[in-house]
């Protein structure tokens, strides 16, 4: 719900309309599927407040209503461009499942409502803005935008997409965390350059007509074309392959790929904000708060709100996730001067009670960790500094981050210092005192942690580490809490369904968490996301490094099987197992003894009426035209983690 405001409640956040801004004419207007909180984790917050630092006049378009023009031109046109972002998620993320049924809150809008935003919000807002203003500059970022910058695969739809800079028919894209390519392609419109001016900016991507020139020679890459990733699996493998290869800052080539009579060009990817920057960036005069004109909660923000941010990007390269395309392999930590400002800052902020929620980030233990050979990064195209195994030049000191720890919970008005985000445990096992200081003073009565599996081919598909490390940091935690006098858990994170995971390896998994007594609560199918290698080993079916086969679950009924095993242990589950351990022939597993994960009983899959009860009917919604299957109660718990982000893509 949208609520009236006066001038002294909004001073303090950019302008949501002509009122507040004084009627005068904007530099930039930004356009999200998000609901405005002035937080550096929303994206157009943070884009927004850097191009304020830089001298320019923002304004914000928040949820607009997609089918009418008019909803656009609340702030007038805009003098140099209009920004256009999905949001902190990809939008279809956002509203479904991996089993893609709709959701039934969407964390980002006010009140949790659903339905405020379009799918492939992108394309939609996009194309109301290009009716409302004939002319004006249109660039688009964020991680919808990111993500699919080339032909990618479209779980929902099933079927290989073309460039979204195509789709929405945008002038530029940028891609990235973006703040360094959004302020030059201001400063060059400013200056009276056209948009074509602005086609040789790092970090963004354009598009070639059919009678423009495009880049060529030994510093090009041809990726293949959209017509050949469409009829060939395997080309859409190397497309995607040749993504990350050239993702380097360092060493990033122009990459092109051919969309029917028109290019798209990407140019190497912007050099990432250094410790400075960053610091600048959160100490912007963010309020923390969202819009006023707001009158409902938004539910991301109380995830939120109490967190700390104290770096982004991620060394892991884990297959199913974006972190390394989007924010980038190298991490960029703040400064322990600038987050110390921040928590004394928070202690001061109206209803703080003292407790720090989360101090982390993408990997919180990887604050001030990097390549410690400047010459071997500028020229290096691993995804991963950790997989197959840890490179010799990365660094693993936990120094910074304990002492940073340390100074945090000890200020005036702090009373708790929580670490919520993600631990890389492989990396944390490396620290003894790093494993004590966290069980003894930074975990909330249980610490979350994601060893995805058990199965050692699996691992290797995700690119995790092998679950001996797993049961290494599970030793060590528990030791260290022991020590501490404390009663603490662990609560692990699996995923079904990945490329490389078939009845063999999903058994495997059952009978490693049966024997290490785990239960988790919570399961993540895998759901293939634009972008990413595994989602081109689930098109493709082959590893895109090594060449070999994978076995790939597909359908409801392979991928609810998967499901069904991690849950062995829950009696509504029961019926479920029994089916699945029919069907991969291990009926060996079905029965009283200790080798057993499921006792006798009736066999049913989850697909089958029986496993809704006779009086859960099957809920739809119409859905942008479409009846779409809403998802059940205990499928979007098991989901809520996912629909979360920490540390959010910018613009």
């Amino acid at each position: 719900m949208v609520g009236h405001t006066n001038k002294s409640m909004v001073s303090s956040f950019l302008p949501m309309t002509k009122e507040e801004a004084g009627h005068r004419e904007l530099d930039v207007i930004l356009v999200t599927g998000d609901a405005y909180v002035d937080h550096p984790s929303w994206g157009v917050a943070a884009i927004g407040r850097w191009l304020q630092a830089h001298g320019f006049t923002v304004g914000i378009i928040a949820q607009p209503r997609w089918e009418d023009p008019d909803a656009f031109r609340v702030l007038g046109r805009p003098r140099l461009f209009f920004g256009i972002t999905a949001g902190n998620m990809d939008s279809m993320v956002n509203k479904y499942t991996a089993a893609r049924r709709l959701r039934s809150s969407d964390a980002y809008s006010p009140g949790g409502t659903l339905g405020e935003r379009p799918d492939r919000s992108t394309i939609a807002y996009t194309t109301r803005v290009r009716q409302a203003y004939k002319g004006v500059p249109i660039v688009t970022g964020g991680v919808e935008s990111s993500l699919r910058r080339f032909a990618h695969f479209d779980f929902w739809q099933e079927k290989i997409r073309g460039s979204i800079l195509l789709d929405a028919k945008a002038d530029l894209l940028v891609f990235g965390m973006g703040e360094h390519s959004v302020v030059e392609i201001a400063r060059r419109l400013k200056q009276g350059g056209s948009v074509k001016s602005c086609r040789d900016i790092a970090g963004v991507c354009w598009a070639a007509g059919a009678k423009e020139s495009v880049p060529d020679g030994d510093d090009v890459v041809v990726m293949p074309s959209l017509a050949e990733c469409r009829e060939d699996p395997l080309q859409f493998n190397r497309s995607t392959l040749l993504m990350y290869r050239e993702s380097n800052p360092h060493c990033g080539r122009v990459v092109i790929q051919k969309h029917g009579t028109r290019t798209v060009v990407q140019n190497p990817p912007a050099i990432p904000l250094t410790t400075e920057e960053l610091d600048r960036l959160h100490e912007l005069p963010f309020t923390h708060r969202p819009h006023p004109c707001y009158r409902n909660q938004i539910p991301a923000l109380q995830s939120m709100i109490g967190s700390i941010a104290v770096n982004r990007g991620c060394s892991g390269g884990c297959s199913f996730c974006a972190l390394t395309i989007h924010q980038g392999k190298d991490v960029t930590s703040r400064s322990e001067a600038s987050v110390l400002k921040e928590a004394k800052a928070m202690t001061k902020r109206e209803g703080f009670k003292g407790i720090i929620s989360d101090l982390g980030g993408p990997t919180a233990n990887m604050y001030h960790m990097r390549c410690n050979s400047e010459a071997a990064n500028k020229v290096c195209r691993r995804v991963s500094c950790l997989h197959p195994v840890r490179c010799k030049h990365y660094g693993t000191d936990h120094k910074p981050y304990i002492r940073l720890l340390r100074k945090v919970r000890t200020l005036p008005g702090i009373r708790r210092v929580y670490v919520n985000s993600g631990i890389r445990y492989d990396l944390a096992a490396l620290d003894n005192e790093f494993v004590e200081e966290l069980a003894a003073h930074h975990v909330q009565g249980q610490l979350s942690v994601a060893p995805e599996h058990a199965s050692p081919a699996t691992l290797h598909q995700m690119r995790k580490p092998g679950s001996e490390y797993f049961l290494d940091f599970m030793t060590r935690f528990k030791a260290a809490t022991k020590k501490a006098g404390k009663e603490q858990f662990m609560v692990p994170y699996f995923q079904c369904a990945h490329p490389g995971t078939g009845p063999e390896e999903t058994i495997a998994l059952a009978i490693f968490m049966k024997e290490h007594k785990l239960r988790p609560r919570q399961v993540q199918m895998f759901m293939p996301t634009p972008g990413t290698l595994s989602t081109a080993m689930y098109v493709s079916g082959v590893d895109p490094y090594t060449k070999k086969e994978v076995h790939v679950a597909k359908g409801r009924i392979a991928r609810s099987r998967q499901r069904a095993l991690l849950f062995y242990w829950k009696k509504e589950e029961a019926p479920h197992v029994r089916e699945a351990l029919r069907a991969w022939n291990r009926t060996d597993l079905i029965g009283r003894g200790p080798q057993a994960l499921v006792g006798p009983g009736p066999a049913y899959g989850g697909w089958d009426p029986r496993a809704r009860g006779p009086k859960k009917g099957v809920r739809f919604d119409t859905h942008m035209g479409i009846r779409v299957e809403r998802a059940t109660a205990e499928e979007e718990k098991e989901e809520t983690w996912e629909a979360i982000v920490r540390e959010p893509a910018t613009s």
